[in-house]
């Protein structure tokens, strides 16, 4: 009989011994009486905060609150969600996940393809005579032999029926490569040919390091190169979205993180010499200006973006658009400019290139002041409507930008005015008031575009602080879960007022129902949408199992629960004796007031 998902979730866990899978991660820990101490990853750690307990099998940072269990540590630590840091820990140990059959998911099989793909086109980079073009043009960039390999380059021939042919060859599925974007049919219906010919193939994949799409260079000699687009991506596919996914965030992630900030270039070899050279918190969009996918997808590593344009590129290329997604978005975002038009690539092979590239990153500046230097540089303060002019330049960008209903990103703009109004020497008021008519012609704009109004948002309302009594007893069911089945004979989940605890309760019950474990790993499986319910529950089982006397302490709630229903219903007889005006009905609500005022029994 197969594992439930819950079952299979106790077993990786058993087999994950929590000291060793954060080792794997951070080197040696160090142990400190029966427990284990390490930097904390989770934030500038200067001093082992990190505290790890092989009884509980539980970790927990004391300066910055992390905790959770090996699970959540790859989920914090590999910025994914609970499906695949439980994939991550099962590979760890060799465990096949039977609940998600490879064969049978179509997004697997794309992968496995991609994976096919990859190493066909790197073998022929490497080893094949046919590459010997292509090699010879990544010597010319100046990439060596290991950056080749660690980003696994290929090359596509010329020959527009190899990939398909090969794949004959393999047994691959022709559907599949056109799924993902490797070969196409032809316009004739005879046959299909391939996408990449004569290019260097770089792999983009995704932060698993999973090969979802490629990037091809058309190399300078190819018959091709005048006809068709020097770089050419994949299309989109079930696997690859370009607005948002980033070459080389796989590789650059984990040093974001530690630096602070991720850098953003233009292209493939741009990010692969700045890793080459050491420079390793760098990506590269996909032949797009940075979207909002990008920035969130950042976000999730690095609370700052820097983008890098050359001299010449910098003052007319994505700034604007940089700028919309700094008023909207919960990042600082900086622009870089380097010197002598040089790309990245360019300027890291000199001498000096690794200096003066960290040193235009340490010059960045943020996207307002970019801009309104970019404006000045102009003279556009010079005379009266040239200052307007400035103003509605940065006015009418700020108001394409949706609206930020957060306090942090209210703050964000208000800041932004008073450093617009202070560069300029206008009055605040001023620069709002026409910030607010430019964003009314911009509603208007959108009203006429768009038809219609769209209904109200049916999204969850803030569900606020829980009441004592609710929060307790999730922690005593949450660290004691042989005690989930009495309580759902006695406590409905109607009881609970707080949303998100309740949601949690009634995972709990629907496993007792089902005679299945109602605990932390069975509650993990049924809440994948919700990964903050999940950290909420870890928090209270953490508080639960601090508990001594679990029977007493549970009693007292169950009396608890008691005692607010019947406060409750003497509340609503109040209320219904205030307004009866019948003797005998008054009568009745006095004795059932007298009734609901004795003590409830526990």
């Amino acid at each position: 009989m197969p594992l439930t998902p819950a079952d299979l979730t106790k077993q990786i866990k058993a087999a994950n011994d929590i000291v060793d899978v954060i080792a794997s991660y951070l080197g040696p820990v160090h142990a400190s009486g029966k427990l284990f101490k390490a930097i904390c990853p989770f934030h500038q750690d200067t001093r082992p905060s990190l505290q790890i307990d092989r009884s509980w099998q539980n970790y927990h940072c004391w300066a910055c609150g992390a905790k959770g269990d090996a699970l959540t540590f790859v989920e914090k630590y590999e910025k994914v969600g609970f499906k695949e840091a439980r994939a991550i820990l099962a590979k760890r140990v060799g465990i096949k996940l039977e609940d998600e059959p490879a064969g049978d998911d179509p997004k697997q099989k794309l992968f496995e393809v991609m994976r096919w793909a990859q190493q066909i086109y790197q073998n022929c980079f490497s080893d094949s005579p046919e590459g010997d073009a292509a090699r010879k043009y990544v010597g010319e960039r100046r990439l060596a032999g290991a950056t080749a390999k660690q980003f696994g380059i290929g090359y596509a021939p010329l020959d527009g029926q190899w990939l398909v042919n090969l794949a004959n060859r393999d047994g691959i599925d022709s559907t599949l490569l056109v799924a993902a974007g490797l070969i196409a049919p032809r316009d004739e219906g005879n046959g299909h040919y391939d996408r990449f010919r004569d290019r260097v193939m770089f792999p983009i994949r995704d932060t698993q390091g999973r090969t979802v799409a490629f990037g091809g260079r058309i190399l300078p000699s190819s018959p091709y190169a005048a006809r068709g687009p020097k770089y050419y991506n994949s299309p989109d596919s079930t696997l690859f979205h370009k607005s948002s996914v980033l070459f080389g965030l796989d590789a650059a992630r984990h040093a974001g993180t530690n630096d602070g900030f991720l850098v953003v270039v233009e292209g493939y070899t741009d990010v692969m010499m700045a890793h080459q050279c050491g420079v390793a918190n760098v990506v590269a969009t996909m032949g797009t200006s940075l979207t909002a996918g990008h920035v969130a997808q950042l976000r999730r590593y690095a609370p700052k973006v820097v983008l890098v344009y050359d001299a010449d590129a910098g003052g007319q290329t994505g700034v604007d658009r940089a700028l919309e997604l700094f008023v909207s978005q919960d990042v600082e975002l900086a622009i870089a400019t380097l010197p002598d038009g040089l790309d990245p690539c360019d300027l890291l092979v000199r001498p000096d290139g690794v200096d003066v590239y960290k040193a235009a990153l340490d010059r960045a500046t943020d996207a307002l002041d970019f801009k309104l230097n970019q404006l000045l540089a102009r003279g556009e303060t010079n005379s009266l409507e040239g200052t307007r002019r400035m103003v509605d330049a940065v006015l009418g960008v700020m108001a394409l930008a949706p609206s930020v209903p957060n306090q942090a990103a209210q703050l964000k703009q208000q800041l932004m005015i008073t450093r617009l109004a202070q560069r300029v020497g206008v009055r605040q008021e001023s620069v709002w008031a026409r910030l607010r008519e430019l964003r009314a012609e911009r509603m208007r704009a959108e009203r006429r575009d768009a038809g219609p109004a769209a209904g109200d948002s049916d999204a969850p309302k803030a569900a606020g602080k829980p009441p004592v009594l609710e929060n307790q007893l999730l922690q005593i069911l949450l660290a004691d879960p042989e005690l989930v089945p009495d309580a759902r004979n006695r406590i409905p989940s109607a009881d609970v007022s707080h949303s998100g605890l309740r949601r949690i309760l009634d995972e709990l019950y629907a496993l007792a129902e089902l005679s299945q474990p109602a605990d932390l790993d069975g509650l993990r499986v049924r809440l994948m949408d919700r990964p903050d319910l999940v950290e909420a529950a870890i928090n209270l089982q953490n508080v639960g199992r601090h508990v001594t006397d679990r029977p007493s302490y549970y009693n007292k709630i169950i009396a608890g629960f008691a005692q607010r229903r019947l406060d409750a219903e003497r509340k609503s007889v109040k209320s219904e004796l205030s307004t009866a005006v019948d003797d005998a009905a008054q009568l009745d609500l006095l004795r059932k007031l007298q009734e609901r005022g004795r003590k409830p029994a526990a």
